[in-house]
């Protein structure tokens, strides 16, 4: 099961648009400046891969790139979504 997330993102991972991060962050209501949605936009789009072997390590890049309250949400969100979908 954990293969068909994987592929599924690899395929998809084109089609994210910025608003796909905005709904998002909304929906969980995290707070972001338009600047650090930018940041975290192209960090997932260049770190994916990474991310989807487990390598958390890679957050560092953008830790002082955006708030503190907004890189603990993204480790959270990436723990809880790791451990359900990739575990």
């Amino acid at each position: 099961m954990i293969l068909i997330y994987k592929d599924f993102i690899k395929k998809n991972i084109s089609n994210l648009k910025i608003e796909h991060l905005k709904h998002f962050a909304l929906q969980k209501q995290i707070p972001y400046t338009e600047e650090e949605l930018n940041t975290v936009y192209h960090f997932i789009l260049y770190y994916y891969q990474d991310l989807l072997e487990g390598n958390s390590k890679v957050f560092e890049v953008i830790k002082n790139k955006i708030s503190p309250r907004l890189y603990q949400d993204l480790i959270h969100l990436y723990i809880e979504y790791k451990n359900q979908y990739l575990s």
